[in-house]
């Protein structure tokens, strides 16, 4: 090898120096192969192994090697491919060179190669038919996919690479070149066998949920891209059955809660008949919680808790104490309003530059009683088959009860048994749901045995239609009128928000109401903050220290936000009073615990709920809310009466918000989560063809949470994750800094004896004040604890006369 680099050192300097005299020797050696009977090809033909003589010869051996390991060979075949043109005439045709040759032959070796490279990147893309679960959909991750490929199949994955961009093309932040050719070649694996499919199956199971049609789903199966729509409708069927499956492995693993509500369903047929006409459906969903096994409770709880319950309950608790809380709730809650109050000015925009933001005294108050966060916290759902049974009624609650029993295999006789005695479960629902499951309880008082007297089960309501009933009751007492400045219909009109004058149970009224409940409360505490501070901005308080903003905020409160100012206020002689003044300081003091419960509900700390409960009673006591009232008292009546403390710490830490995810912020209340379940199965995963029958909704309601988990997946995968996930929000300031400058205009903080509303319409009933009357000098509680609790039966029959609790 040495003296082959010689050599070509030496042919370099000749071409330099003599060009004639190489071509001399060039020819001299043809001439000397001619002489010898040979021509060029069958000299190259012999020595590269043409000939067996010439295989193990050491010098035609060495002359090989010598070629064939050359720096010159790949110019070699260049120029073969693609000759020069003749130097002295420097134009003319190109010599044909052996190029139709040379590209046969890189055809073949790359045909060769593929192949190759085919076969041993397949195993990648294999996915039998009974690995069709939720953990290998959600394994798939695309980037070790394409590591995986591109290492098994380089010389494919070049050759399409190089085919999906130039060397021109800048790179697109959502255009990969590498997604492209993973593509191509799943596409063409996929091509060679069916059974090459792991691509294509989360494509489709991806595109399904989607809602992508039959057609379109059929037109890119066509193309190699995914799997049939008709294989795609049974995986849903498969992933339903894994999904109960693993429900009813779960619930007898690890403690969990249930809850459910009606979803109605306008079912259309596309061809009418006697028997097939188009109709409106009452039908029920189901969830099943899962909680993590550190929140299990014993399995003497059952039985413990019903001998508690049944030795308390015949006293009601004493509502003295508990309505009129003490001063350490009350100081709590003071602080979270001043709070509150303080975060309007730092959160304003004239305050985005304020120098003192970090300080420490505008850190937030210590929770009362925080929930746990973290990933082991997190609460796991299994949705339900879809039962078209209603459960408005009682009998109908029984048969939907017995339905997802029946579901989660524990509908026999022996599991009814262990219900009965070792399973404590909390049903948690909205009004309505928790009303019937405790009339269910109290009506079947004396029937046989635990199971069919539902003592296994503690109804407990849901928060968010608690929230949902507050942000109406502050709609009933404050709509006012179109010219009452303060009031809500006077903010609707001002800043153009439509349909929010009559009360909506569905439809976006309640997302609408609920900011403008936000907007027009901010806008109420700038203009108090204005009149206290006396100054005419923000911006004038930007030079005081944070301890003097500290004591302003204090000010506000006590002037403007507390019940304490309204008392002030109606203590004046009837002819002095400041009638406008002291309703929206009424105002001020109702909104902030609807600001308060929203804030402790997300961030989790349902010590701040509880604190709230004396509130919460006056207000649906004195707003005309019975329904939610009674929820009220009877959760004050387990808190303090009924229920050990086990089960208390058990409802208020895992039955009243869940954290599905185990991050800080992340909780919600369970009844939000059962309408969310809802929306999926009434819109996001619903079939609207001729095959969308409620058999078909019921089959593919539990495979709902993988759905909705490989979507995310794709979308974290493909970064598309925020598209279409949250609405937009415009900036509220504008709306906010109208509300306030009117207000501050109207002076309605500026105190003006005698001040009277101009029509009566605008003037607000004081509802907490007048449900705390009516608690003290009435009998309402005792008239609601009368007709609450009868003896319960304590027996135990189990025969056939009894077989299951759904039973006529």
């Amino acid at each position: 090898m040495r003296k082959t680099r010689v050599l070509r050192v030496l042919v370099l300097f000749f071409r330099r120096l003599d060009i004639d005299n190489l071509a001399i020797k060039i020819r001299q050696v043809l001439d000397c192969i001619s002489f010898h009977g040979l021509d060029l090809p069958l000299f190259l033909d012999a020595i590269s192994w043409g000939y067996p003589e010439c295989h193990s010869d050491r010098k035609i051996q060495y002359a090989r090697t010598s070629l064939l390991a050359s720096e010159e060979l790949p110019g070699i075949l260049r120029r073969w491919y693609k000759p020069p043109r003749r130097l002295i005439e420097g134009k003319g045709r190109r010599p044909a060179g052996a190029r139709a040759t040379l590209h046969e032959f890189a055809l073949e070796c790359v045909t060769n190669s593929i192949d190759r490279e085919m076969t041993a990147s397949a195993p990648h893309f294999l996915s039998p038919a009974k690995e069709l679960t939720e953990a290998l959909l959600l394994d798939v991750d695309f980037t070790k996919f394409q590591i995986q490929v591109q290492s098994h199949a380089p010389t494919l994955w070049k050759v399409i690479n190089h085919a999906s961009s130039t060397s021109k093309q800048t790179q697109h932040a959502n255009k990969d070149p590498s997604l492209t050719t993973l593509s191509c070649i799943a596409q063409m694996q996929y091509s060679r066998s069916h059974h090459r499919n792991r691509f294509q199956k989360i494509w489709a199971i991806y595109l399904k949920a989607c809602g992508l049609s039959a057609r379109a789903f059929d037109a890119i199966h066509a193309l190699g891209l995914t799997m049939s729509h008709k294989w795609a409708s049974n995986a849903y069927g498969i992933l339903s059955d894994r999904s109960m499956q693993e429900a009813r492995k779960a619930i007898r693993e690890y403690p969990w809660n249930m809850s459910h509500d009606n979803v109605n369903i306008p079912l259309r047929v596309f061809s009418q008949r006697i028997h097939n006409q188009s109709h409106f459906i009452s039908a029920t969903a189901g969830t099943v919680w899962i909680l993590p096994l550190h929140a299990a409770l014993p399995v003497k709880t059952n039985r413990e808790f019903n001998k508690f319950r049944a030795l308390h309950s015949t006293k009601v608790f004493e509502y003295e104490n508990v309505l009129y809380g003490s001063a350490s709730v009350d100081n709590r809650i003071q602080a979270q309003h001043q709070y509150r109050l303080l975060c309007v000015v730092l959160d304003s925009p004239d305050f985005a530059d304020y120098v003192y933001r970090g300080d420490p005294i505008f850190f937030p108050p210590p929770p009362v009683q925080q929930l746990p966060s973290g990933p082991e916290n997190a609460t796991r759902q299994f949705i339900l088959g879809t039962c078209e049974l209603e459960e408005a009624s009682y009998e109908g609650t029984l048969k939907v009860m017995a339905e997802f029993f029946k579901q989660l295999d524990l509908s026999s006789e022996v599991e009814e048994s262990r219900t009965s005695t070792e399973r404590f479960i909390a049903w948690i629902g909205d009004q309505l749901t928790v009303e019937r499951l405790r009339g269910l309880w109290k009506y079947r008082h004396e029937d046989h045995n635990a199971f069919d007297r539902l003592d296994y089960m503690i109804p407990v309501f849901g928060w968010f239609h608690l929230v949902m009933a507050f942000a109406n009751s502050l709609h009933k007492q404050y709509l006012g009128t179109s010219a009452g400045i303060g009031g809500m219909r006077h903010a609707f009109d001002l800043l153009k928000r439509k349909g929010l004058i009559s009360q909506a149970t569905k439809g976006p009224f309640w997302h609408h109401l609920d900011e403008a409940i936000n907007h027009i409360s901010e806008a109420h505490f700038r203009a108090a903050w204005l009149e206290a501070a006396n100054v005419k901005s923000f911006t004038e308080l930007k030079n005081k220290s944070p301890i003097q903003l500290k004591q302003l905020s204090e000010k506000v409160f006590n002037d403007h936000c507390s019940r304490a100012a309204v008392t002030i206020l109606e203590s004046q002689p009837p002819d002095r009073q400041d009638q406008v003044k002291k309703q929206w300081t009424m105002w001020n003091c109702d909104v902030l615990p609807y600001l308060e419960l929203r804030d402790a509900i997300k961030t989790g700390d349902v010590g701040r709920i509880e604190d709230l409960l004396p509130t919460l009673l006056f207000r649906f006591a004195g707003g005309g809310n019975s329904k939610y009232a009674i929820e009220i008292l009877e959760l004050l009546q387990g808190l303090h009466q009924e229920w050990p403390k086990d089960v208390k710490a058990f409802v208020k830490t895992w039955c009243w918000l869940m954290n599905r995810t185990g991050k800080a912020n992340g909780y919600l209340p369970f009844d939000l989560g059962q309408e969310e379940n809802i929306a999926d199965i009434k819109v996001n995963y619903r079939s609207l063809g001729p095959g969308g029958t409620m058999e078909y909704m019921k089959k593919i309601s539990p495979a709902i949470p993988t759905l909705r988990k490989v979507q995310r997946h794709i979308e974290q995968q493909f970064k598309t994750v925020t598209r279409g996930a949250h609405h937009g929000k415009p900036d509220k300031e504008r709306d906010v800094a109208l509300l306030s400058m009117q207000y501050t205009k109207s002076r309605l903080y500026n105190e003006m004896p005698g001040r009277q509303f101009k029509t009566s319409g605008d003037k607000a009933a004081d509802f907490v004040t007048g449900g705390a009357i009516n608690l003290e000098k009435s009998n309402t509680i005792e008239e609601w604890f009368d007709r609450r609790s009868p003896e319960r039966s304590a027996e135990e029959i189990w025969d056939e006369v009894y077989p299951n609790m759904g039973g006529d």
